[in-house]
């Protein structure tokens, strides 16, 4: 890639970011539809998980904002000397790295738990994000220096070409070795009486590991082969793909426990044994029967006055109501 043969507005280079900060946009709307569903039913999750997932999604945000400004820049604000490199695509680049740290640092300690504690993989994998958190950011401090220059950004490429192929292989490969290693512990470990379960967590990690890793190879492919600005684009997508990724995993979580682990169909037949006031404490016992398979549960509510058991008998007013809280629990209310 040489000055003189790069021209910035055409279709391969600022029509490619342009495509790409639109597709991101609308990955910005699903992702933040996924948020809303995360928080919505992280009940059970602790602070250190909700806060970072917070953090992401305010990232995320940024990260669409820079990708809109640089789109706007060079097509408005400066069309007439349209320089590719900003502080806006730096800034994009720095926060994408910030998020790809984030997301394999994740899945590597996830890595860790499925594996039952085996350090060798995950310490792999941990390290591979680390060394990739590192190139990136000399990455970013080297892009934002090369915006004052004249031309930029060609010169940039050129020069620190090798540290753009290191900072995307080994995020590529980062990606391959952590959904690789899952989909081996999830295989080999998971307990052979839960089937229906652990096929459906490989299904998870089948797709939003191997698609982030296919992202990654397809913008160092890109890098390599081709003289634009494709893999810029790519890559805007790729940081969307990663956090889509980490909050559909998260949001499989429960929904998938609610569909597999069910509790079983019982009627609920009431029965009071009264006595008079003073005799001994009176008892409540329940009749329980199971239910055609598929029929639900009903959940009657039984309110029991002086009135429906006699005047000699002093009792006060009950009011019972039986409901299922979003776990499936059968709770039981007195009023």
């Amino acid at each position: 890639m040489t000055p003189s043969a790069f021209f910035l507005q055409s279709d391969a280079n600022l029509g490619a970011i342009e495509i790409a900060a639109s597709l991101g946009l609308v990955l910005l709307g699903i992702l933040l539809v996924q948020g809303y569903t995360y928080f919505r039913t992280s009940e059970g999750d602790f602070r250190g998980l909700k806060i970072p997932v917070g953090t992401l999604l305010a990232i995320e945000t940024f990260h669409s904002f820079t990708a809109s400004h640089t789109v706007y820049n060079e097509t408005v604000t400066r069309w007439d000397r349209a320089q590719i490199n900003s502080y806006s695509l730096c800034a994009n680049m720095t926060g994408g790295t910030y998020i790809t740290a984030f997301v394999q640092g994740f899945l590597s300690y996830r890595l860790y738990r499925i594996s039952g504690g085996k350090k060798s993989t995950s310490l792999l994998c941990l390290w591979l994000a680390s060394l990739r958190f590192i190139l990136g950011m000399v990455m970013s401090a080297e892009c934002n220096l090369d915006v004052r220059r004249t031309p930029n950004w060609v010169g940039f490429v050129t020069r620190f070409s090798w540290l753009i192929v290191s900072t995307l292989a080994v995020g590529a490969a980062a990606d391959v070795a952590i959904a690789c290693s899952m989909l081996y512990y999830l295989w080999t470990l998971a307990p052979s009486g839960n089937t229906t379960l652990t096929a459906t967590i490989r299904r998870w990690s089948l797709r939003s590991g191997l698609v982030a890793s296919f992202f990654s190879v397809g913008v160092l492919i890109c890098f390599v082969a081709m003289s634009n600005l494709v893999w810029v684009g790519l890559y805007i997508i790729l940081v969307r793909v990663y956090a889509i990724s980490f909050l559909a995993l998260l949001n499989a979580r429960p929904r998938e426990r609610r569909s597999l682990v069910r509790p079983p169909s019982v009627s609920t037949n009431t029965i009071y044994d009264t006595v008079p006031a003073s005799a001994a404490p009176t008892g409540v016992p329940f009749s329980l029967a199971e239910l055609p398979s598929g029929a639900a549960p009903p959940v009657p509510s039984t309110h029991i006055t002086a009135e429906t058991l006699g005047s000699d008998v002093p009792v006060a007013d009950y009011h019972i109501e039986m409901t299922y809280d979003r776990r499936g629990n059968l709770q039981f209310t007195e009023r």
